[in-house]
């Protein structure tokens, strides 16, 4: 009966030793909560950046993709787009036909009113990026710290060195690694800028920093191309030293004279590369606020010299200067009102640093000579033919020539 009891117990505590530790297991069991992916689709931020534009197309600011393109859907089926309000309400399209891209190609229409064909998305993020921006240049003239925000590289003589650090017009702050980033964030976020100071690689392969906006702009009018407005004398200016030019003032360019009413408009004008002479008179506001009328070359040397900028200018005989400076500068149909305005004849040739080119028209003798900035070597070939204001036709066989006609004016 003893060892009867003294197994009983053995076995009893065996039990409770064995529910004790299947208590233990129970406590260490986790019942994980179920995880619910959320139901989303990556969109092309280009997609969402389209402005109505007309009954064209719709805006991807300077580029306009033409009425009919079409859209992917995340069910991979394509919706045709044919108006702003078939846009507007693919974009409100529920799943599975909510929008993910564009379908390629797209017919797009640029600024200057080309149209051709986009076949990818990393061309169209490029014209796109490369929009010079219409707004935000309020600080260009006022040696400032932040530069609106575009791709440089196809309308400057250098790019950009990534990492770059921008912000928008409320403060926020953004890193784009890389241009793709720099394309995403142009196209979700309101006016966007550089901020300064930041790195540029010239073509060279030399690399640049640019501080302030006359950092900018002193190297953008070392482009080819691209050259700052002169006096009628050919006088250069890359700014105004302590003074402050007053807007709106005058320019003649070589599709007539332009009124510039702002910051904006002058960015425009000159990352257009189109040549500019500043027209007299014009008004600058000095540091202490007063307004100093510029009604000739001396009183704009004389404001310079109010800065401690004394500038000397020298008597040129014209006979000097390269025959196709005299041609080019002194036709009415380029900036000057010339005593004897005459039009150049095009197309004609010249030598440019060794090479025979054609030169169309005026623009294309600053691309291709590099004037008025850094000009190259340049020999005209003649005969040259000039036509005067009463239609007399003039031919020109030589430098000599050329020279003897500006005289004779």
């Amino acid at each position: 009966m003893k060892y009867l009891t003294k197994k009983i117990c053995f076995f009893l505590c065996l039990g409770l030793l064995i529910a004790s530790c299947n208590k233990e297991n129970i406590d260490e069991i986790i019942i994980d909560d179920p995880v619910f992916e959320p139901d989303t689709i990556i969109v092309n931020s280009l997609v969402n950046a389209l402005k109505d534009n007309s009954s064209d197309g719709l805006n991807l600011d300077c580029v306009t993709i033409n009425f009919p393109f079409e859209l992917a859907l995340e069910s991979g089926n394509n919706l045709t787009i044919d108006s702003q309000s078939d846009y507007n309400n693919a974009l409100n399209n529920q799943a599975p036909n909510r929008v993910t891209d564009f379908v390629f190609p797209l017919t797009v229409t640029e600024n200057d009113g080309t149209t051709g064909q986009v076949t990818s998305n990393d061309i169209l993020g490029n014209k796109f990026g490369s929009c010079i921006p219409t707004s935000g240049w309020e600080g260009l003239m006022e040696n400032s710290e932040t530069i609106p925000a575009f791709l440089l590289e196809n309308n400057c003589c250098f790019s950009l060195v990534y990492p770059v650090n921008l912000e928008d017009e409320e403060g926020n702050t953004y890193v784009a690694n890389d241009e793709s980033e720099l394309i995403v964030l142009l196209a979700t976020t309101n006016e966007l800028f550089f901020s300064l100071p930041m790195t540029v690689a010239l073509f060279d392969g030399s690399q640049l920093d640019i501080n302030t906006t006359q950092d900018f702009l002193d190297a953008l009018f070392d482009c080819q191309g691209i050259a700052p407005p002169v006096t009628g004398n050919g006088f250069e200016i890359t700014g105004f030293a302590c003074n402050t030019i007053v807007f709106p003032f005058i320019v003649m360019t070589t599709i007539g004279p332009v009124t510039v009413n702002d910051e904006n408009e002058y960015a425009d004008l000159l990352l257009s590369g189109i040549g500019m002479e500043l027209q007299y008179p014009f008004s600058l506001i000095n540091p202490d606020g007063d307004t100093l009328v510029i009604n000739d070359f001396d009183d704009l040397i004389a404001s310079y010299a109010e800065c401690g900028i004394i500038i000397t200018v020298d008597p040129t005989n014209i006979c000097d200067l390269p025959a196709h400076v005299n041609l080019f500068f002194n036709g009415h149909n380029i900036f000057t009102v010339f005593p004897c305005p005459f039009d150049i004849n095009y197309p004609l040739e010249a030598i440019v640093e060794g090479v025979q080119q054609t030169i169309t028209d005026v623009n294309s003798y600053f691309v291709i000579t590099g004037a008025p900035s850094s000009i190259k070597e340049t020999e005209l070939v003649y005969p040259i033919m000039v036509t005067q204001a009463d239609g007399t036709v003039v031919t020109l066989n030589n430098d000599d020539e050329v020279c003897s006609f500006i005289e004779g004016c």
